[in-house]
């Protein structure tokens, strides 16, 4: 299934459902009386989910993905990041890591096709150039990918990883320094 037939709104409701059990079971935890207020029937609970921040992020995104919305870089990149977050950051932890097969699945392919988008082509780089321009093997940059050391993209429609070209130049000129 290619981007161009990607159910977008069953792809957000997933996610939505997803984070909102997990929220459910926190709070059930922390605040049970908190929870009270929320005992919706599964249709209202989801018009709700559709209409709450996430859920009006998660619908931009898919527009930008699509193609029928056009949003500045910084929006897109830090809606994509919020997304990101709360579905990989966890409690007591400094960081997260996003594993290379979240992308692959229906919500990582919706947030890669909108990423895609917020770049020009010239500002991207395929990953064998990235390699040639730093003088490394593929594997590394892929490593460097898995480590956010390079930020990527991927085009759904062509099913192609390109590497940002001004991190690849950041990335070069603090390789010759510490040479």
């Amino acid at each position: 299934m290619d981007s161009q037939t990607l159910d977008y709104q069953r792809v957000i409701d997933e996610a939505l459902r997803l984070l909102y059990t997990h929220h459910y079971r926190l709070m059930s935890r922390l605040l049970p009386r908190t929870l009270e207020r929320l005992n919706f029937g599964e249709e209202t609970l989801m018009a709700e989910l559709r209409e709450s921040p996430l859920g009006q992020v998660l619908q931009r995104l898919a527009a930008v993905a699509q193609g029928k919305l056009v949003e500045q870089r910084e929006r897109i990149l830090e809606n994509i990041e919020l997304v990101l977050q709360l579905l990989f950051w966890a409690p007591g932890a400094e960081d997260y890591s996003v594993p290379r097969s979240f992308w692959e699945g229906e919500l990582g392919r919706l947030l890669s096709q909108a990423k895609f988008r917020a770049y020009e082509p010239s500002e991207l780089v395929s990953i064998g150039k990235a390699a040639q321009d730093l003088g490394v093997t593929r594997p590394t940059i892929y490593r460097w990918m898995d480590d956010r050391k390079l930020e990527y993209v991927r085009d759904e429609h062509s099913g192609r990883t390109f590497i940002i070209r001004r991190d690849v130049e950041e990335l070069r000129r603090q390789l010759q320094e510490s040479a």
